[in-house]
């Protein structure tokens, strides 16, 4: 069977599931280069795509099965809110002032509005899909917070799992717990978005004049250089826990205005009557870290008691709280927890490929049962482009080319060398990390790079690059990898540094001695796993650095022409593009 996945709101995207595995998946921002791309504003719909999925696996209306969307059908959605609102939160001043003004969860909408938001969300991708000829074919809609349990869950090789979601919020909630039993998905509790964690550490990244959505990452970075002690009461004021319940104290003191949504973070900064004023932005980053890692520990430690499977568990994760490394880490740390997964597009570019995993497994319950057989082997899902195409857009270039047979020696000759080298190699990566296909190498010892490599590429980062290391060297230079190896194959979880690592590769050690690794194998990624090999021969050295490759502020590059721009606009020494090795002198 094979299912076409979409989603349409910010980093929306598709996916195509066949059998139980996913065969293409791509986020609109890659093709559209409009970084987030958000289908439901005049960013316009996921058509490219939806194009591109389509042409990458040969499909069309003739062996499509069906289509998975991953929006809450409107009237389950207005169902949830109005129980939240009448049942849940019990403030008649708030309710009344919705029917009338501003609603307090649906910002500049009315109290009815939710299901007439998915109507219209809805109604706009039916007519994409009429576009391509798949008008015809049966729908399933998968709610949110269900999208993102099943990409966790039906990717982590787990028959047994425990799964969380977290995020800003999505069809009415941020959070989930579910239980994974023989393929079956089981949802044991919800949290509201009007306690959503998320959009706190949102509010904060907004606050410290950085775009939320878009800078959480340099928080987390930011976090490390601060002390969490300074601040913990102020925060403990703002959003704390209440037994095993999120409380966003902060939004409920906004009369009328309790979601914390980005239109009220100037009533947010009002109530909030300057408490932030006298710490440094170092510490304000510190609080917030440490109150969401000690709530979503609090959290997870809670049901993990309470529902059990034995001494040890495997926890899955998705949503775009579990982007934070850090807090992964914490989570791994968890008593309990015998291993983490982290689904490599954890954030809501991750929905497509979850709706479809999720409608497949509920049309073929047979299937189920091997689950354990489909674990994600790799995430290089996005497009390739042949040699052909990729000479064509060098020729136009006006670069110096030249076609080296073993591009991986060579590759690791200039590493070693000392040069930055860009990377393009077969199909790109889906998710926020590059993985190798679609990277920017360079040594990992000297520890200027962080300075002098972001001012090339115009960006502003607080946390070191990330280091990509050969696997079979990863436990001289990682502390307890082994129960987590298979996340850190995606750079989704951070490890502590041996002194070893922190002596020889300084550039990729954070300053609280932790790294997130991309552990590198021959069966993850043969053509990675050679350039590493061939560093090491001549530097003894099993990592380099693997940071993103693209311009700040831009989408990841995707096609020939997206690497040359970046690669000429970034000044960088070579680009290794397939086999052909490109210099700009």
């Amino acid at each position: 069977m094979r299912i076409l996945g979409l989603y349409d709101d910010h980093n929306c995207g598709c996916a195509i599931v066949e059998n139980g595995t996913i065969i293409a998946a791509i986020e609109e921002e890659r093709l559209s280069r409009i970084k987030f791309h958000n289908g439901t504003t005049e960013d316009g719909p996921p058509l490219l795509s939806l194009q591109k999925v389509l042409e990458m696996t040969s499909s069309d209306s003739r062996n499509i099965d069906r289509i998975a969307v991953a929006i809450a059908p409107p009237a389950k959605l207005l169902r949830e809110v109005l129980r939240d609102l009448f049942v849940k939160q019990r403030v008649p001043r708030w309710i009344l002032h919705s029917f009338f003004s501003k609603s307090i969860r649906w910002d500049r909408y009315f109290l009815f509005s939710p299901y007439w938001i998915n109507w219209y969300r809805i109604q706009k991708l039916k007519r994409l899909l009429r576009y391509f000829d798949l008008g015809h074919l049966p729908v399933d809609f998968i709610d949110h917070h269900t999208a993102h349990t099943a990409s966790a869950y039906y990717t982590s090789g787990k028959e047994n799992a425990f799964i969380v979601t977290l995020d800003g919020q999505g069809d009415g909630l941020c959070g989930t717990v579910s239980l994974g039993k023989r393929g079956e998905l089981q949802r044991i509790d919800a949290i509201s978005s009007f306690q959503s964690v998320g959009l706190f550490y949102n509010f904060i990244t907004w606050m410290l004049g950085f775009k939320p959505n878009r800078h959480e990452g340099k928080i987390t970075g930011l976090a490390a250089y601060g002390d969490p002690e300074r601040t913990r009461e102020v925060f403990a004021s703002c959003f704390r826990m209440e037994g095993v319940e999120f409380q966003y104290e902060l939004a409920k003191k906004v009369l009328h205005h309790a979601y914390p949504h980005r239109s009220n973070y100037p009533k947010l900064v009002d109530a909030s009557h300057g408490i932030f004023d006298s710490f440094t932005p170092e510490d304000i980053a510190a609080g917030v870290q440490d109150v969401s890692e000690a709530c979503v520990h609090t959290y997870i430690s809670h049901h993990l008691k309470n529902h059990n499977f034995g001494e040890e568990t495997d926890v899955c994760l998705a949503g775009g709280v579990f982007a934070n490394v850090k807090i992964n880490q914490r989570v791994a740390e968890i008593p309990g927890v015998r291993s983490v997964y982290i689904f490599p597009s954890m954030g809501d570019g991750g929905l497509c490929a979850g709706a479809a995993l999720k409608s497949y497994y509920d049309h073929c319950p047979e299937e189920r049962s091997l689950i354990s057989q489909r674990r994600i082997s790799d995430v290089y899902l996005g497009p390739d482009y042949s040699e052909r195409e990729i000479e064509k857009s060098l020729k136009a270039s006006a670069l110096r080319i030249e076609y080296v047979e073993n591009i991986e020696d060579r590759i690791g000759q200039l590493l070693a060398d000392g040069h930055v080298v860009a990377r393009f190699n077969g199909r790109m990566e889906y998710g926020p990390r590059a993985l190798g296909n679609r990277s920017i190498l360079y040594q990992p010892g000297d520890s200027t790079v962080n300075d002098w490599l972001n001012k090339k590429l115009k960006r502003t980062e607080f946390m070191p690059f990330a280091p990509a290391t050969l696997t079979e060297d990863s436990d001289q230079l990682f502390l307890n990898v082994e129960p987590n190896r298979f996340p850190a194959e995606f750079m989704t979880i951070t490890f502590n540094c041996t002194k070893k690592m922190q002596k020889d590769c300084p550039a990729t050690v954070h300053v609280d001695a932790t790294a997130r690794p991309q552990l590198v194998s021959a069966e993850s990624n043969e053509s990675f796993y050679k350039i590493l090999q061939a560093y090491r021969k001549r530097t003894g050295l099993s990592t380099v650095i693997n940071t993103s490759f693209n311009m700040h502020e831009e989408p990841i590059v995707c096609s020939p022409d997206d690497a040359i721009r970046a690669y000429k606009l970034g000044h960088l020494d070579y680009l290794a593009i397939h086999r052909f090795l490109v210099s700009q002198d």
